[in-house]
């Protein structure tokens, strides 16, 4: 409970940065909204705020810090159920609880356990099992990669798109931006369905004494976030 409720506040801190640099941008349109263009441009470039922004700058800090925080619990859990199935990790919230709720026990047991004596010359039985949570282990570690990729992989870029009939053609966003948001789209939907398994499967995780709000609240959260940089 206090591991979960540290993530969740870490969470509601990046929610606030994330408010404040909102409220800071709307300001600064509305103190530049009776300013021409031209103007505009060299007054925010000359208090270090050039509207197109540094190149080789990360297409969105708040993305990358949100990613950062959630997808590495989900990249760190994926990891060991495909590598290391059945390993219990004991600074993780009842995570043993966890591992015996889905089966893991049944198809790897930890040796020198209860568990190992009382299921190890079953386990190979359930080889078709470890071999659907292993491969649920992949996807959701190539979700993560992706994550990662797109929110520290690359920079923003800068606007030119090609060269057509000699003459350079540029996009409205810089092009590291535009593969990052092409990703974001992607994964917001997939934070979307990993969302509605975890909701489904809640009633059915109290019964085995795993409260997965927590779990919840941090997918939903990373969607959301996803979602508005994918999308707006």
């Amino acid at each position: 409970q206090r591991q979960g409720r540290v993530l969740v506040i870490v969470s509601l801190v990046e929610a606030l940065v994330f408010g404040l640099f909102l409220v800071r941008r709307r300001m600064d349109r509305k103190n530049l909204g009776s300013v021409t263009k031209v103007e505009k441009t060299e007054i925010m470039a000359a208090a270090g705020n050039d509207p197109l922004d540094n190149p080789r700058s990360l297409p969105s800090r708040i993305v990358g810090r949100t990613v950062l925080i959630v997808s590495s619990l989900i990249a760190l859990v994926s990891v060991r159920d495909l590598f290391f199935p059945g390993t219990i990790l004991s600074f993780l919230p009842r995570d043993d609880i966890y591992l015996e709720w889905t089966g893991a026990f049944l198809h790897s047991p930890p040796p020198d356990s209860v568990e190992a004596d009382e299921q190890g010359l079953e386990a190979p039985l359930f080889a078709g099992d470890k071999f659907v949570s292993q491969l649920m282990g992949l996807y959701l570690c190539l979700g993560c990669l992706l994550k990662f990729v797109s929110a520290f992989g690359w920079s923003k870029g800068n606007r030119v798109m090609g060269i057509i009939a000699g003459k350079r053609v540029e996009n409205v966003e810089r092009s590291g931006v535009v593969s990052s948001r092409l990703i974001w789209r992607t994964q917001a939907f997939g934070d979307m369905m990993l969302l509605g398994m975890l909701r489904l499967f809640t009633p059915a995780a109290k019964t085995a004494s795993l409260d997965l709000r927590w779990h919840l609240m941090l997918v939903a959260y990373e969607m959301f976030i996803l979602a508005l940089y994918g999308f707006w």
